[in-house]
């Protein structure tokens, strides 16, 4: 049988988000659509670690990106509705409850 205080961590690890992932969020709110590079200078972050952050904020939903071809090939990243955010926190951590809840049964 799992551990039900460490899957409990294990789910606030899941749902929670690292400082830089709210900062580049709020830059995107704040500005709108940017490449990586300009998130990159304005955070003072590196390029790689920027885009490693944005796969993953994009993969969770918080964050959108756009392929454009503008002489170049690329992305252009802009954050979602805090609304939509919220939604998506919610349905997250009611679905990690309902897990802990099974393996407490």
């Amino acid at each position: 049988m799992k551990n039900p205080l460490s899957e409990f961590v294990s789910v606030l690890n899941k749902l929670s988000f690292k400082p830089s992932d709210v900062r580049i969020y709020a830059l995107l709110l704040e500005k709108g659509e940017m490449r990586v590079s300009e998130i990159s200078e304005e955070l003072g972050l590196s390029v790689r670690f920027v885009r490693e952050r944005l796969r993953e904020l994009c993969r969770r939903g918080v964050v959108r990106r756009r392929l454009i071809e503008r002489g170049w090939v690329g992305y252009l990243y802009s954050a979602e509705k805090p609304v939509k955010v919220l939604e998506i926190l919610k349905s997250g951590l009611l679905r990690e409850i309902e897990k802990l809840e099974t393996l407490l049964d």
